[in-house]
């Protein structure tokens, strides 16, 4: 398929998302717990959709700011490994053990077989996630390898309370000689454009989703509803172009300022009308300005 109709495609899949959610048919589900969360998404058919698309139906049908966060994820998941399987969530494990105490993630070659071994110290849905997309030192370069949760030689714990997003689990991953194919290998030069900078967009979606939703939801404020739906399209327009933008940065960067902007409405609207939400939200309103410090270091 020519690349243009591809961002055709994703494009009115996004479009159509929002609309779901404009329309009152994408609305807040209860999610007290991941297990809850996971079936919501499964259920909402989140998976099966474009990138851009699943993080928006996640965020709108999200009821806390750790379901927005991995919303989002799940969906830079999708557009920065495509090869990833879409029957289950995913999760990048790039972070190393700083301490030293645990060797780094590995590949080294036995026969006609790749075998990892190592560690990894940061697993987004530990206790739900079902492909592990680990980053590893190779034989000659870095590169990214796919396994399962459930391989043989994978073990997988879980923090016992995480301080920020802390309904959604978050863990470890020890590696011991577990096989990988040739087919679930990747070079990073294979990776699409911009697949290390598309978390902050993703994300900003979601989010965007969630406070047009919740706001419909209890009653709408004109003001919030033109802001969400603004920045919505502004990432559905970015995400169709976002292997060629060679203003992607900047263009993200105004998109998370626009956010921080509309979140502050947002708090102030639901702080009368719903005690608990407002509570919860406040808990993690850190995720709000998660990527503000480092794209405003960047120099944009």
């Amino acid at each position: 398929m020519a690349l243009q109709a591809i961002f055709t495609k994703m494009m009115r899949d996004d479009e159509n998302q929002l609309d779901r959610v404009k329309s009152g048919k994408l609305t807040p589900l209860e999610s007290p717990a991941e297990a809850h969360w996971y079936a919501n998404w499964s259920s909402a058919g989140c998976g099966d959709h474009e990138p851009l698309a699943m993080a928006l139906m996640g965020g709108a049908i999200a009821d806390r700011l750790a379901w927005v966060f991995h919303a989002g994820y799940q969906g830079m998941m999708r557009y920065a490994f495509p090869f990833c399987p879409q029957d289950g969530w995913a999760s990048y494990l790039v972070a190393d053990d700083r301490s030293g105490e645990y060797p780094d993630a590995t590949v080294k070659r036995s026969g006609s077989a790749l075998m990892l071994s190592g560690y990894k110290s940061w697993v987004a849905a530990s206790r739900h996630v079902r492909y592990l997309v680990v980053r590893v030192h190779g034989p000659d370069e870095d590169m990214i390898v796919l396994v399962e949760s459930d391989d043989e030689g994978v073990q997988l714990s879980h923090r016992d309370r995480p301080g920020f997003l802390s309904e959604l689990s978050q863990g470890f991953a020890a590696f011991e000689d577990v096989p990988v194919t040739d087919t679930r290998v990747l070079r990073l030069a294979d990776l699409p454009e911009n697949f290390s900078r598309s978390e902050p967009l993703h994300v900003l979606t979601a989010l965007n989703a969630f406070m047009l939703s919740h706001t419909l939801a209890l009653g709408g404020n004109e003001h919030i509803e033109s802001a969400a739906t603004a920045s919505l399209r502004n990432s559905i327009d970015l995400a169709s172009h976002i292997a060629v933008a060679d203003d992607f940065l900047p263009r993200v960067a105004k998109l998370d300022a626009q956010t921080s902007e509309t979140a502050a409405l947002f708090e102030s609207f639901v702080e009368s009308r719903n005690k608990e939400f407002v509570a919860r939200f406040r808990k993690d309103r850190g995720l709000v300005k998660m990527f503000s410090k480092g794209l405003q270091a960047s120099g944009l």
